[in-house]
């Protein structure tokens, strides 16, 4: 019983990092690519490949019980100075994913409510999710069950509630099918973070992939119904330029419930996927500067439950601050492109680190039934939708937001690792300066 509701437990958490109101607005971007029945081939391929990812990273995670996983086990494949890059681009991915939920949050709500009252509610809300977490209270093992149980059902009413219908099935290349499967894997990001809330080692060995892999399955399942219902009310030229697409959903059903059910699924989309979110990457910016590889202003506790507060409020802030630039013309067309080349990157350097550490004595590690014939193709198959997403004509813009962001984490890991060669030069007994 206690595998059970540690395995609820890591798919909610799992599940309601990937269960999103920026998922619904990526969602629409891979009907060009893959409209009728072509969506679960989508879907399934890019689910397959994030299996394969989940379990990985679950093998190297119970290599370092307690660390952030990408930092530790990136840094035991390739040393620190690559293991920093990699850790802050997925910061970085993080900070921009929220920065879009924020932003997507705001514009559901200025349209059902009015404009102060909207920010106000907003504000309200994610000040909500903040002060709770900045108290040490464990939102996310309790509260967020239940956002994830409550944003699926809701999901799975309005599909119900669109379908029947017909759905166009247009024509879908090979090539075609492949450009889908970078964006659909976007809707799989987040799930890794349920390693963070494993409790026992132990749980590595069965508990965790199950629940990861089960988690995988039920978000490809929701957004392929959910996918099926958006394209039998919509025609196929206009589903694309749909930004809130379950909210558009709910008004062609022509009900003021079915409105305001669409307002709570984005609302609890945000909160649950804020909240994992907020606390996942504020772990990532503690275990950084516990390593005084950032100033030790992030690794400072408060609290009786001692609470990373300083890393959650540089997390708020930075969220906050990428939220007013998802309204730029520009950037909103490239957020697709841009977020799969991201998760891609990552996930390539994730599978490349176990091929690495598979060659390694396992120690305390718990290996998962993964092949290196699965995971090289895996792999494979990542490395090369990442480049023809970045090589596409239209992602000119992305690829410039790219070089920019590539420059500065690499201008930030320099600096760091220097600070960080320094400091141990200075003190080489590891004493606190």
């Amino acid at each position: 019983m206690k595998s059970l509701r540690e395995a609820v437990m890591l798919v909610a958490v799992g599940a309601g990092m990937a269960i999103t109101i920026s998922c619904n607005t990526v969602l629409v971007s891979l009907f060009p690519y893959a409209g009728g029945g072509f969506l679960f081939g989508a879907l399934g391929i890019a689910g397959l490949c994030m299996a394969v990812v989940v379990l990985a990273f679950a093998e190297l995670s119970s290599r370092f019980p307690g660390a952030i996983g990408i930092r530790a086990f990136t840094k035991a494949a390739f040393g620190n100075r690559f293991s920093l890059a990699a850790t802050l681009f997925y910061v970085a991915m993080v900070l921009l994913i929220g920065g879009l939920e924020v932003y997507l949050c705001h514009r559901m709500l200025v349209q059902v409510l009015p404009p102060l009252v909207a920010e106000g509610m907003l504000a309200l809300l994610l000040a909500s999710v903040l002060f709770v977490n900045l108290r040490g209270f464990e939102l996310s093992l309790q509260l967020q069950v239940l956002m994830t149980v409550a944003v699926a059902a809701t999901m799975v009413a309005l599909a119900a509630l669109a379908l029947p219908g017909p759905v166009a099935a247009p024509a879908t290349t090979p090539a075609q099918l492949l450009d889908a499967v970078p964006r659909a894997l976007f809707l799989f990001v987040g799930v890794e973070w349920a390693i963070l809330y494993v409790a026992r080692h132990e749980s590595f060995r069965r508990t965790l992939p199950v629940a990861l892999v089960s988690a995988v399955a039920l978000i490809a399942l929701l957004y392929g119904v959910f996918g099926t219902a958006l394209q039998a009310r919509f025609a196929a030229g206009s589903l694309g330029s749909l930004a809130l697409p379950h909210l558009e959903l709910a008004r062609t059903l022509g009900s003021p419930a079915a409105l305001y059910l669409a307002t709570i699924v984005g609302l609890l989309a945000v909160l649950s996927s804020f909240n994992v979110g907020l606390s996942g990457a504020a772990r990532i910016l503690y275990s950084l500067a516990r390593e005084r590889e950032l100033p030790a202003w992030f690794a400072q506790l408060h609290g009786d439950r001692l609470a990373p507060r300083n890393a959650m409020l540089a997390v708020s802030v930075g969220v906050l601050a990428m939220a007013p630039l998802m309204a730029m013309p520009a950037l909103a067309e490239s957020l697709s492109m841009l977020f799969s080349f991201h998760l891609a990157a990552v996930y390539v350097c994730v599978l490349l680190a176990w091929t690495r550490m598979r060659k390694l004595p396992a120690g305390r590690g718990i290996r998962q039934p993964l092949h290196p014939l699965v995971v090289w193709p895996t792999l494979a198959c990542l490395a090369v939708t990442a480049v023809g997403v970045m090589a596409d004509p239209q992602a000119a813009t992305a690829r410039i937001i790219l070089l920019g962001e590539c420059l500065a984490i690499g201008a930030i890991s320099a600096y760091l690792f220097r600070t960080s060669l320094r400091s141990t030069s200075a003190h080489p007994q590891g004493k606190p300066q």
